[in-house]
């Protein structure tokens, strides 16, 4: 069940990457956060409620708060932000590039899981469709700046390709801070729900003591495609938990991270007027299904 609530997840944040970039169009990074956040917390707090917690520790909590704060905190900000400057087909394969060896890497060395050579072979096989991927992209992507519609070369931002790498190291350290969360006390949508809280709350202070951030909080049209966006990442995450409590990390993690595949499928079908399809995007996804599927049998 591992691998279902793991594909499960990599298929929500691929959905999500669609739905905030068509937010971003006419919205600023902090209006999709503010909507989205609470969105997802609203989904993680009623499963949260439905089967309420029991004999948790405090060093459990404070694990899954470190978790939230990395991976919802700083990796999801980064990964859209990325989505926004660089757009998705190409943020989404750059920090899922970075997911899988530090994945492998952690679970080996903090939660003594097995390296054997299928996971590796999976997981490199996954990194190189995920470079292919990458050098099919076009050499320029449209996005929309805060300051106004203006349209520049990716070339000009090359700081932006930083973030979704980032995002890749940030998730990947969150999956292993809420494994050691789950060994502690076994309650998935607690440890989803506490970790959103958190930075939704770190958020509010941060806006409360920035008055040019918070400007930049406007219900813009386009801003309904948040709440998919906040719905979908609550599934996301729930599903994560599911994944890290009967799947080992490095099995998991990269699995997760297997999302330039359908973010390929979804483009096609919902941003065509954004992204283009070539035969390197294609051989980049096949690569990429092969790794999957040989850590899946690893599993």
């Amino acid at each position: 069940m591992s691998v279902v609530f793991a594909l499960l997840a990599a298929a929500s944040f691929s959905a999500l990457a669609i739905t905030v970039t068509r937010g971003f169009r006419t919205n600023s990074l902090m209006t999709g956060l503010m909507v989205s956040l609470p969105v997802g917390a609203l989904v993680t707090g009623a499963f949260t409620l439905a089967d309420p917690p029991t004999g948790l520790t405090l060093r459990a909590i404070l694990f899954f708060v470190a978790g939230g704060i990395v991976g919802e905190g700083v990796g999801r900000t980064a990964f859209i932000f990325a989505v926004r400057l660089i757009g998705p087909s190409t943020a989404t394969p750059l920090q899922t590039a970075t997911y899988p060896a530090l994945a492998l890497l952690g679970g080996w060395i903090l939660l003594a899981e097995a390296v054997t050579v299928w996971r590796i072979v999976g997981a490199l096989a996954i990194a190189a469709g995920i470079s292919v991927l990458v050098r099919g992209q076009p050499s320029t992507v449209p996005s929309t700046v805060e300051s106004g519609d203006i349209r520049q070369p990716a070339t000009r931002r090359r700081w932006a390709y930083l973030l979704p790498v980032l995002g890749g190291i940030s998730f990947a350290s969150s999956d292993l801070l809420r494994k050691l969360g789950l060994e502690e006390a076994p309650h998935p949508a607690f440890g989803a729900v506490s970790g959103t809280i958190t930075i939704i709350l770190l958020w509010v202070v941060i806006l409360a003591l920035a008055p040019r951030l918070r400007a930049t909080v406007r219900l813009e049209p386009g801003w309904q495609w948040f709440i998919p966006t906040g719905l979908l990442a609550g599934l996301g995450v729930l599903s994560v938990f599911r994944a890290l409590e009967s799947g080992d990390v490095s099995v998991v993690g990269p699995i997760i991270m297997s999302q330039p595949l359908m973010v390929v499928f979804f483009s096609a079908l919902f941003l065509r007027d954004l992204e283009k399809l070539t035969w390197k995007v294609v051989t980049g996804a096949a690569m990429t299904v092969l790794g999957v599927v040989t850590l899946s049998v690893s599993g």
